[in-house]
């Protein structure tokens, strides 16, 4: 027992031991760095695929009903006056819309 527990020890420092190695190698390799900045014009040689979508189908609108634009009331000035039992009353504006009927 005693003799392999002596070698699982020495199989674990082995390998603490190689993969340190390995790792300490690789770190100057990882340390490399590499930057650039390109700019391509370039002219496509096919146009890009695009996806063309499929006309709607016609819609009837149903006609917007025809409304006369009848001018606007005018506002008319009515003065003061006594009504029939002495008592004033005072002027007011109101609406003349003329003939129209509205």
């Amino acid at each position: 027992m005693k003799v392999a527990k002596r070698n699982l020890v020495a199989l674990v420092i082995g390998v603490l031991l190689v993969t340190g190695l390995v790792l300490l190698a690789a770190e100057p390799a990882s340390a490399r760095t590499h930057f650039s900045f390109g700019l391509n014009l370039a002219v496509p040689l096919a146009p890009y695929p695009a996806y063309v979508y499929p006309y709607p189908p016609p819609v009837y609108y149903p006609p917007v009903p025809y409304y006369r634009a009848y001018p606007p009331c005018a506002r008319v000035w009515v003065p003061g006056y006594y009504d029939g039992y002495g008592n004033w009353v005072f002027g007011y504006y109101r609406y003349d819309c003329g003939y129209y009927g509205y």
